[in-house]
């Protein structure tokens, strides 16, 4: 007895036709319009979890005011930028108008005077804790050595600064290298150094719980 073997080129490929296919469909008529994705200034690429290039979800949430709000710069490609500011390409129209009120003001357009641009503007008192040390190996204590130690300190930031410039305000105070500041803060992990502190809402939350700390991460 022969057995000839078959081969899957031999047995016809399954088909269905529409009507099989009809009941087969899953409809939902209350849920119509619910799931469309809202395209928005906050939210140019929903369903990805991300805006800007670092994988940070939107915070358009309706309590924050548009400071707060964080709006990604898109790039012609698509591709979206980290920075909120887009650098600086004006029309004629603007970069003439521009010139004239430099040539007037005799202060070149950009220019930004020395000192502390967060002067004279209002602060938020920050706790700052670090999982990675000990309190001998940080805080705002300072021996003839330049040694810190003390542990959790605190410090006073305008809302408005960056994630990245705050590690050099934490430095100078605690002690604590700018590659060791990895923050959290209320459970989220600010991994975006270019956003402000507003973006991640500390500025927000910071207002109704004061006594919520700002993490220096273990992990």
């Amino acid at each position: 007895m022969t057995v000839s073997a078959v081969s899957i080129t031999d047995v016809p490929p399954a088909t269905w036709n529409e009507d099989e296919l009809a009941s087969l469909r899953a409809e939902y008529p209350e849920l119509r319009g619910t799931l469309n994705d809202a395209v928005s200034k906050y939210n140019p690429a929903p369903g990805t979890g991300r805006t800007g290039f670092i994988p940070v979800p939107p915070n358009n949430y309706p309590f924050y005011n548009d400071d707060e709000k964080y709006v990604p710069i898109m790039q012609a490609d698509g591709g979206q930028l980290s920075e909120w500011k887009p650098m600086y390409h004006p029309t004629a129209e603007q970069a003439e108008a521009d010139r004239r009120h430099a040539y007037e003001t005799g202060i070149p357009h950009g220019y930004v005077a020395p000192g502390d641009k967060y002067k004279d503007l209002p602060t938020i008192d920050l706790m700052v804790q670090s999982e990675l040390h000990s309190a001998e190996e940080y805080g705002d204590q300072v021996d003839g050595n330049g040694r810190h130690s003390g542990g959790a300190f605190k410090i006073s930031v305008s809302p408005k600064m960056r994630v990245d410039e705050l590690r050099k305000v934490i430095y100078e105070k605690g002690g604590i290298i700018p590659a060791l500041q990895r923050f959290s803060y209320a459970g989220k992990n600010l991994e975006d150094s270019q956003r402000t502190l507003e973006h991640y809402g500390i500025a927000y939350w910071n207002k109704k719980f004061p006594a919520w700390p700002l993490k220096i991460r273990r992990y």
